[in-house]
């Protein structure tokens, strides 16, 4: 059965409704089809039906519809301010080169993406002169990405009217390496043996902080209070400002690298300046398989191991969740093991005579004796 109808909605977060009329239809192989236009009147919606039903096409106007070279720029323009927009960019260059950037949004449908996602799945890349399958994750941050950039397309550009579904693939339980403190040593080590001066500096400071590599290579003077013992960060991946507190070792890599009244703190913000010195020190401390943002799984590790809870931990961290964090959770079996021994002795203190008293809690059993 086709029908014409209207659709009423609301975007999360504005009052006003949005109307648009449509039709709901049947198609050759028993699948519901919906279509509807904000510019429709009831009468035009009705002509789109009848064209439908006739098989008619109607041919596109010239020029009409957002592209996707268009929508990229309006998203980039829109996550201006993303610490991550660089990844932004390279990934929409890739989404590009595959689907074309002349191709219109409303072109890009679930078959094209399914397509895409498959070809993906059987892509491979050469590693140490091995080929491999890439990961997935590799395959789910171009799908997420291009799945925001269709959802704003269609609920805050109004320049698409369904958003197609887009399925990830699962991914394994996340990658966690951190040092022990002898390979924490060892690296060090390297570091000041470095021609690059400040890289043993900002190894320290984030080892004993917890600071992102961006977050690191952004600071300035102006944001540090050795006062106080903290670095002040303005602008976080989260997007709120978080003060991040010092420890002695911190404070002192902070020294060491200064104090200036003005400026960057480690004088740039291109981790490119410390790339080769970096990788040049975790190959001389023979540290394996180990990344610059490993240093702040290290940081978390070694928190969780001293005593750390997991809130203070998401706090340290700058997460929004506790969500986040509760990959650091098996590292601190203290909460655990509490829960246990609350339970040691309940059968040795029950009373033989009445064993269903034993299991009675002790304010339940306070709170009767004193009405008797």
């Amino acid at each position: 059965m086709a029908k014409v109808r209207q659709r009423t909605w609301t975007i999360p977060g504005q009052r006003t409704k949005r109307k648009a009329w449509g039709y709901v239809t049947i198609n050759e192989r028993g699948k519901q089809v919906r279509c509807f236009k904000a510019e429709w009147t009831k009468e035009a919606a009705q002509d789109a039906l009848a064209a439908y039903l006739l098989k008619i096409e109607q041919p596109r106007p010239a020029g009409t519809g957002l592209t996707f070279s268009q929508a990229a720029e309006r998203y980039l323009a829109t996550k201006a301010r993303k610490l991550s927009l660089v990844e932004d960019q390279r990934t929409l260059a890739h989404l590009s080169s595959h689907f074309g950037q002349d191709t219109l949004l409303s072109d890009i449908t679930g078959a094209r993406i399914s397509e895409y996602r498959g070809k993906r799945l059987r892509a491979v890349r050469t590693i140490g002169g091995e080929e491999r399958v890439i990961g997935a994750a590799a395959i789910n941050r171009p799908l997420a990405l291009l799945r925001h950039l269709l959802r704003l397309a269609h609920e805050e550009w109004d320049a698409l009217q369904t958003v197609p579904r887009i399925r990830l693939e699962k991914e394994p339980q996340c990658r966690l390496r951190w040092l022990t403190p002898q390979e924490a040593y060892r690296l060090l080590e390297a570091c000041r043996a470095s021609r690059n001066a400040a890289l043993v500096n900002l190894v320290e400071l984030c080892l004993f902080t917890g600071l992102r590599q961006a977050e690191a290579l952004r600071l300035t003077w102006d944001r540090v209070d050795r006062s106080r013992g903290v670095v002040l960060l303005e602008v976080t991946k989260s997007g709120r400002r978080r003060e991040v507190p010092l420890n002695s070792e911190a404070d002192t890599a902070l020294v060491r690298q200064g104090p200036l009244e003005a400026g960057l703190v480690f004088g740039t913000s291109s981790w490119y300046a410390f790339r080769k010195a970096w990788e040049a020190a975790v190959k001389a401390a023979k540290v394996p398989d180990f990344h610059f943002h490993d240093l702040r799984h290290t940081f978390a590790s070694w928190a969780i191991q001293r005593g750390a809870t997991l809130p203070e931990l998401k706090d340290l961290l700058g997460h929004s969740s506790l969500a986040m964090v509760m990959r650091y959770a098996h590292l601190s079996p203290e909460h655990l093991r509490s829960a246990v021994s609350r339970l040691e002795g309940l059968l040795t203190q029950a009373d033989p005579a009445v064993p269903e008293l034993a299991l009675v809690p002790e304010h339940a059993t306070n709170h009767s004796s004193d009405h008797t």
